[in-house]
């Protein structure tokens, strides 16, 4: 269908200023329009080509013209309803937030903050703990093992280590 196109910056800024008199999104100024002139609504892929000439090209349908004019028009003569001109169906409905979502949040923290006063309270001692790796190492065992293995180097010596291991071997050889 072929509808006429007018490619001004004085035309789309004029759709842009009807849609926020009315406090619609632009695209659905588009649709109001569309319903305005036709009586029905606008297909979904006539809308998206309209509207991306709107956006790109600044092409304005001559139905959001129209729409727009007449928006202007009660707007300076102090009858601009939005609901008499059918604005209220396209009006964007936000939802509610969530029924316990300020709760959840400050559970989340709180429990966040607890963990991180546990974790500064968290020290390590050797007579109660496993041993920890060698220090200097990369920090996780295997990986530092599996690297001395892929590059045929041996494993650095670790006193600590190799102390627990032999008292280790000591304990099970002693226990009947």
């Amino acid at each position: 269908m072929f509808l006429p196109l007018e490619r001004t910056p004085d035309c789309s800024r004029r759709a842009l200023d009807a849609a926020s008199a009315l406090d619609l999104r632009e695209i659905d100024f588009f649709r109001l329009a569309y319903r305005r002139w036709y009586g029905r609504d606008i297909p979904s892929r006539q809308l998206e080509l309209a509207f991306a000439d709107y956006m790109f090209h600044r092409e304005v349908p001559i139905w959001v013209r129209h729409f727009s004019r007449q928006v202007f028009e009660r707007e300076e003569s102090g009858a601009l309803d939005p609901l008499a001109l059918g604005a209220g169906r396209y009006k964007r409905r936000v939802p509610p937030p969530p029924r316990y979502g300020k709760f959840a949040v400050a559970l989340t923290i709180g429990v966040f903050v607890l963990y991180s006063f546990v974790l500064m309270d968290t020290s390590y001692h050797p007579q109660t703990s496993a041993p920890m790796y060698c220090q200097g190492g990369g920090g996780l065992k295997f990986f530092a093992d599996m690297a001395h293995a892929i590059s045929g180097k041996e494993r650095p010596p670790c006193d600590r280590l190799d102390s627990a291991q032999q008292k280790a071997e000591k304990i099970t050889k002693t226990d009947p």
